[in-house]
């Protein structure tokens, strides 16, 4: 029995080694499904909006709806199912002129959890005069990076959407 067993040893070893490898794969395999099944569970979304003009929807005298017109930022909004990091952003302006300084400000936040908005300083009414385009990188929790592109044109209306 013992010389049988001598005799088939690198085969048993040989097949021993197979299985170990083909488990090792099954489970490799499985593990980047459970990642991408979490990933879109936690994938967080940036986009941009107008922020509230304290409660004023219908204002009857002009001098103060040229106030209230003027009031209020853009707010930028993590609308996904996670929370996003190292988030850096840029209002491009796409119909600038060679006349008078660029206008792209450029921004940065650190970590804007899923639902949460955050007030950025430009004014929203500096979009009624430009076509822009609103580009933002962040990461995910598993460290993917995102990005979110949206045009805005003709006094803020959103052209376009894109996330990757």
């Amino acid at each position: 029995m013992l010389d049988c067993l001598n005799d088939f040893a690198p085969l048993i070893q040989a097949l021993s080694a197979f299985i170990i490898v083909l488990l090792t794969g099954a489970l490799v395999c499985l593990t980047l499904r459970y990642v991408g099944a979490s990933e879109a569970l936690q994938k967080p979304c940036v986009t941009l909006r107008s922020g509230p003009r304290d409660g004023q929807d219908v204002i009857f005298d002009t001098y103060v709806g040229q106030v209230a017109a003027q009031e209020g930022n853009l707010v930028v909004k993590n609308v996904g199912k996670g929370p996003a990091l190292n988030v850096r952003f840029e209002l491009r302006q796409t119909n600038a002129t060679t006349e008078g300084a660029p206008w792209n400000p450029k921004r940065f936040v650190d970590y804007l959890q899923a639902g949460e908005e955050r007030p950025i300083q430009v004014v929203r009414t500096s979009l009624a005069t430009r076509n822009c385009l609103f580009e933002a990188m962040y990461e995910s929790l598993s460290g993917k990076t995102h990005e979110t592109k949206i045009t805005i044109e003709d006094n803020g209306v959103i052209k376009s959407f894109t996330f990757k």
